[in-house]
């Protein structure tokens, strides 16, 4: 929208101040909406007032007219699609002000039923009414006649500055029910360019006429849209828009966006589509729309249910989805308004629908949803879907899908479906409205729109990397086959199932069911491996007393149910000569359904249960599209499905409520999602409610959660009962894939167990043991973390002082523990707080004068020699790998030491390290080489160094603020990615004690952090260390290294206190070595001596 039109927009709405106290913000666009309407077609029709007016009463000089003969001239007057034929105008009406209200009541009544149904709608006479009553109508009209709506504001331009008064009055009304009625602009551009992109070429034909329908149009901006596209593509096409809409307020705004285009409204049909379609056998080219989502239909459930009765013959015959989602009724009643495709291939039409995820895989197969997706799949309509970012739109923050459907999809496209995953398209609104934080730029639009169309000409196939991808209809559909396993039972009767058989019927009416039952009760405590046994042992003991044993198949069949016993070593139950299934083991699958079903049974089944059987005859057929599809991997490597790596836990148990007089059981624990991570074992869990609810059971070393929330129970953990997913890992990937599952939070809920085990997870690393022992390391780390803070920092009020004294003076308390509580975890969230706490001495004791540094010559001098301390440290380690590497401190190596070490020696011997060293003594090393972010950042350090040192000119004290805020990001960034050093252990060896011949225990000074009082240390070794030597070691522990001569601790002669010397020069035989105080350290040094 222009400036000129931003501003008259902001103009009309500044009305709303008249409005305050009278009416709320959420009624301020029933006011100012039906007023525009108002101004805006009295201004247009002031031209031709007079003309309608004379061509009313020469009409009524003629005699009788029928009323569209009357209406067709009076519109050819107006020369619009609409007129008025009051003899009052706007101004005149205001120019009276003591008749307001009912000549504006006769004002609107003369216009053409068009727009009187349009200001019905409003309720505008209860609005009149209320303006009047707060003493605003004079005003309010007063105020919109001093605005010229009129012919100089185009119908284009007067529709956008319409569309931001919709906009401005869903604003104010809190966004309720916005994403009903309007869809952000963005996402109807995107949807109108999908619609019509591969019809361009066709759609510049002069006079190109082209109909278009939205049956839930809301205030019709899907329409406005594609007419607008086509329109700005081609000045002389006709475009034609249908729409239909269920409330009343959002039909008249519709009605009115008409009006404001320039447009008759009377193609705009107020009614519930899914009730009644009103266009009857009309057809249209193009379709388009955004249904509410997971809008119920139990309002129009008799009319949906008679009309999928009919078939073919109705809109549903496909299927119908839950009543709680409508979504692909709406989807069903478009693809019902297409055109037919004729012999030559000419007609037919294009759909694009708005879906969240659910209509994508939601419904059970054979059902339903699943068969409405079916039918669409093998009738090869579905064209592509396009996967959108979340929080898009006002209402809800969730995922969105665009669904893209024709009935002449290009032949070169034809068995496949486009697949483009344009989650990560978007820009950050400046203002979030509601939930809508994102929003499609022009590059984001035309982007999708690129790899859509690339899309429809690209192959089948696409890695997870891709953004596109191609497959197969037959990719999207799947059999569920039925695998059942023999119902097993042995019996037994207890005092529980002769409970249950003195409840049965048949028993109760016998002539003496106490003696009857008083028989059996000799039973309980008797077991039998047959039912035929079992049986005859029953009927025995009741014909002992003289009593009958009841007949019938359904009384043996509770008899049974009350003293059998599933054992998988129990007798196979029959039936009629049939095995008999057992519920209970019945397994539900899913296969591909370009898979063979026996195929699948004989090689995944058989195996483990061969006494399995497929029952062909449950078989069903179904379609899913499952988001997973859409996943875009941020990983390099191989993805596969997590089925590939853990088991779904299906058995289910019941929770049985006990009956009447029956003790009660011990209930199994109940494993929430609010104990997942705050407990340990079972035991410390609730007791499950006994509500005859079906559980899943989980025990230690199982992956239980959903949705981002995941945790692997501990071995020990015990067993439980959960609501949540329940999964067996394989061997060595359980953290692997608890820590993935984890990292997994956009993928929301999973509808459905199939789309869990379909997540991709990377092969490799979820694989790997050296990963798997690695997060075991982390995992023990949380908990430590977890249980060190337990308790920490309490609520103030739960405590049991009573006295507001005693209270005070524990917040006092607890306010000194919080600060404290600051200072220890800020070597968690700060780089420069993590080395001073933890890295090698020499980076440490320089981070902190970095910190305590004030002045700003003092921070950015820190800073420097921070960057520099740590690259001579990690220098000194790839130096010591060198000589490692060539067996011997080698002339080479030698000689970057012959002027002394400055920044570009280190810099230099880690990049030598980097490309010689293959695989280092060191472990942690490898993260050096592998990621070669450190030395880069490592010389940006120097290079802003060197420009700083050979400046001419003195620095003032805001250009070394600017040094500072320039430099630091990159050494914070340097000690960021050398986190590793805290795992590396630098310890300086005073003695070695020997225990036997193979232990020696090593006593000195571990050299870590920044506190010059070295902490002491003893670990017992397996080799005996010479004194005085500093070592370096990993995590866990290796064979310590030796630095000698690369570093050494010595007392130093002027201050006596113990310094950590690192090497900087070597020269005439001898090796100098400084420490950070700047005292030098000269040793006799010759190359064949190092060891």
């Amino acid at each position: 929208m222009s400036d000129s039109g931003t501003q008259l927009s902001r103009h009309i709405w500044s009305l709303t101040d008249l409005l305050r106290g009278d009416f709320k913000t959420s009624e301020y666009g029933g006011v100012v909406l039906p007023f525009t309407v108002l101004r805006r077609l009295d201004c247009l029709l002031e031209p031709t007032r007079q003309e309608v007016l004379d061509t009313l009463a020469k009409l009524a000089d003629k005699g009788a007219h029928s009323d569209s003969f009357r209406d067709v001239a009076l519109r050819r007057a107006s020369g619009h699609p609409f007129f008025n034929t009051s003899r009052y105008a706007l101004d005149a009406v205001v120019a009276d002000p003591s008749n307001l209200v009912a000549l504006l009541r006769e004002y609107v009544r003369g216009y053409s039923e068009n727009v009187r149904d349009v200001f019905q709608r409003f309720e505008f006479d209860r609005t009149v009414e209320r303006l009047h009553h707060a003493g605003l109508l004079y005003a309010v009209v007063s105020r919109f006649l001093s605005m010229d709506l009129g012919a100089p504001l185009s119908a284009g331009d007067m529709g956008l500055v319409f569309e931001d008064l919709v906009r401005r009055s869903v604003d104010q009304a809190g966004g309720a029910g916005a994403d009903e009625h309007v869809t952000p602009r963005d996402v109807g551009r995107l949807m109108s360019a999908l619609l019509l992109q591969p019809d361009q070429h066709e759609l510049t034909r002069s006079g190109v006429l082209r109909t278009v329908h939205d049956p839930a149009c809301g205030t019709g901006g899907l329409l406005e849209e594609v007419a607008e596209r086509i329109e700005t593509a081609n000045p002389s096409a006709h475009v034609s828009l249908y729409g239909q809409e269920i409330n009343a307020e959002t039909w008249a705004v519709a009605g009115s966006n008409m009006l404001m285009s320039g447009r008759d409204p009377g193609q705009i049909l107020f009614g519930n589509v899914l009730r009644e379609d009103l266009f009857g056998d009309q057809r249209f080219d193009y379709l388009l729309a955004h249904p509410p989502f997971g809008l119920s239909w139990k309002h129009a459930e008799q009319q949906v249910r008679a009309e999928h009765e009919l078939g073919n013959a109705g809109r549903f015959g496909a299927g119908l989805p839950r009543v709680s989602d409508g979504s692909l009724l709406f989807l069903q009643h478009m693809l019902a308004k297409m055109k037919p495709v004729d012999a030559s291939g000419d007609g037919g039409s294009r759909v694009v629908v708005l879906f969240s995820g659910s209509p994508m895989q939601g419904g059970a197969t054979g059902l339903g949803e699943s068969d409405v997706r079916r039918w669409i799949v093998e009738n090869d309509w579905l064209e592509g879907i396009v996967a959108l970012p979340d929080q898009l739109f006002y209402n809800t923050g969730v995922s969105t899908y665009l669904w893209v459907l024709s009935n002449r999809k290009k032949s070169a496209h034809r068995g496949r479906v486009a697949l483009v995953k344009a989650q990560d398209h978007w820009q950050k609104t400046r203002q979030s409205s509601g939930s809508k934080r994102k929003y499609l730029g022009p590059d984001q639009l035309n982007k999708i729109v690129r790899l859509y169309e690339e899309a429809l000409s690209a192959p089948v196939g696409g890695s997870p990397r891709d953004q596109v991808s191609v497959v197969r209809n037959e990719d999207l559909l799947y059999r569920q086959i039925v695998i059942e396993r023999p119902l097993r039972l042995r019996f037994e009767l207890t005092t529980d199932g002769l409970q249950q058989l003195s409840s049965l019927r048949p028993i109760q009416r016998g002539d003496h069911p106490d003696k009857l039952v008083g028989a059996l009760r000799r039973l309980v405590g008797t077991s039998w491996t047959t039912s035929s046994d079992a049986f005859s042992a029953l009927r025995h003991a009741v014909a002992t007393v003289g009593q009958t044993w009841p007949r019938g198949a359904a009384f043996e069949r509770s008899v049974r149910n009350a003293i059998g016993v599933r054992d998988d070593q129990g007798e196979v139950q029959q039936r009629r000569g049939v095995t008999e299934p057992d519920p209970e083991l019945r397994d539900l699958v899913v296969v591909p359904l370009r898979d063979d079903p026996d195929e699948y049974f004989r090689k995944e089944v058989l195996p483990h249960a061969p006494d399995a059987w497929l029952d062909h005859a449950k078989t069903r057929r179904g379609c899913a599209i499952r988001t997973s599809l859409f996943y875009v991997a941020e990983l390099d490597g191989e993805f596969g499905p997590l089925r590939a790596f853990a088991q779904l836990e299906t058995e289910r148990v019941k929770l049985r409520r006990p009956r009447r007089g029956e003790a009660e059981p011990i209930p199994p624990k109940h494993l929430t999602a609010s104990y997942l991570h705050s407990v340990d074992s079972a035991l410390e869990l609730p007791d499950a409610e006994l509500d005859d609810s079906e559980l899943t059971p989980c025990t230690g070393g199982d992956l239980v959660g959903r949705s981002g929330n995941w945790r692997l129970l501990p071995a020990g953990f015990g067993d439980a009962v959960t609501r949540l997913f329940v999964l067996h890992p394989t061997p060595g990937s359980g953290r692997g894939l608890c820590e993935w599952l984890n990292s997994r939070k956009s993928n929301a809920a999973y509808p459905q167990a199939r789309e869990l085990l379909d997540t991709p997870v990377p092969v490799e690393l979820v694989a790997a043991p050296e990963v798997e022992d690695l997060l075991a390391e982390v995992q023990e780390g949380r908990h430590a973390l977890r249980m060190a803070t337990d308790g920490i920092l309490p609520n103030v009020f739960a405590g049991p002082e009573t006295r507001v004294a005693e209270i005070r003076q524990s917040i006092r308390f607890i306010a000194r523990e919080a600060r404290l509580a600051g200072q220890l975890v800020r070597p968690f969230d700060d780089p420069v707080w993590r080395a001073e706490a933890s890295y090698p001495f020499h980076v440490a004791a320089l981070a902190r004068r970095y910190r305590v540094s004030t002045h700003p010559a003092e921070r950015k001098d820190g800073l420097l020699k921070l960057g520099e301390g740590t690259a001579r440290t990690l220098g000194v380690l790839a130096l010591r790998e060198l000589i490692a590497h060539h067996g011997s401190f080698t002339s080479s190596l030698r000689k970057t030491f012959g002027q002394g070490a400055a920044f570009g020696t280190w810099t230099t011997l880690i990049k030598r390290f980097m490309d010689e060293v293959p695989t280092p003594q060191l472990p942690e090393l490898v993260a050096l080489r592998e990621h070669g972010v450190t030395l880069s950042l490592l010389k940006d350090i120097k290079d802003l160094r060197n420009i700083s040192h050979h400046a001419h000119g003195v620095r003032r004290s805001h250009e070394l603020d600017e040094d500072v805020e320039k430099l630091e990001p990159y050494v914070v960034s340097a000690l960021n990615s050398v986190n590793w050093l805290s795992s590396t252990d630098w310890f300086w060896v005073e003695r070695c004690e020997y225990l036997d011949d193979s232990s020696f225990q090593a006593v000195g000074l571990r050299l870590r952090g920044s506190h010059p009082s070295w902490e002491p240390f003893s670990r017992p070794i397996n080799r005996p260390l010479r004194p005085d030597r500093i070592y370096v070691d990993g995590t866990p522990p290796g064979v310590p290294i030796d630095l000698w001569p690369l570093a050494m601790v010595s007392l130093c002669p002027d201050c006596r206190t113990r310094e950590l010397f690192l090497l900087n020069k070597i020269s005439n035989g001898t090796a100098v070595l400084r420490s950070l105080e700047e005292h030098e350290l000269t040793i006799p040094y010759a190359a064949q001596a190092q060891n």
